[in-house]
C-alpha cells in the first residue's frame, strides 16, 4: 500500500462524516504530496463558516509542533481568507479531535 494511504482514507472518513452533519466539504487533491495545497479538506456549514482542515492520523499520539511549518502556513491562509484553521487528528481506536488553531497550535495530541 502506498504510505499515504492511510492519510488518505481517514480524509475521506472525516469527509463522510462532515457530510453527514449537514456540512458541504471539498477533498483537495494531492494535499500530502508536497504541492502547494495548504489543507486537506475545505468545509462550510449552513451558516457560511469556513474551515481549512489538515488531518492527521497515528496510531498511538501525535505531536503537531513537528509540523509547526505547515500548520503557520495554514493559520496565515486561513486569516487571509477569513477562515477557521483546524487541526483534525485520529489516533488509531479513539474519537476524532478537533484544534482550532487560532487559539494556538497544540504540544501533544
Amino acid at each position: 500500500m502506498p504510505t499515504n494511504g492511510k492519510g488518505s482514507r481517514r480524509e475521506r472518513e472525516l469527509l463522510e462524516k462532515l457530510v453527514k452533519e449537514g456540512k458541504m466539504v471539498h477533498r483537495i487533491a494531492g494535499s500530502g504530496k508536497g504541492e502547494d495545497a495548504i489543507c486537506d479538506l475545505i468545509s462550510i456549514d449552513t451558516t457560511g463558516k469556513v474551515e481549512l482542515i489538515e488531518v492527521k492520523s497515528r496510531k498511538k499520539c501525535f505531536y503537531a509542533k513537528q509540523h509547526n511549518e505547515q500548520l503557520i502556513t495554514l493559520i496565515e491562509a486561513a486569516k487571509k481568507f477569513n477562515a477557521t484553521p483546524v487541526l483534525a487528528v485520529k489516533i488509531n481506536y479513539q474519537d476524532w479531535k478537533f484544534h482550532d488553531l487560532n487559539k494556538g497550535i497544540p504540544i501533544k495530541v
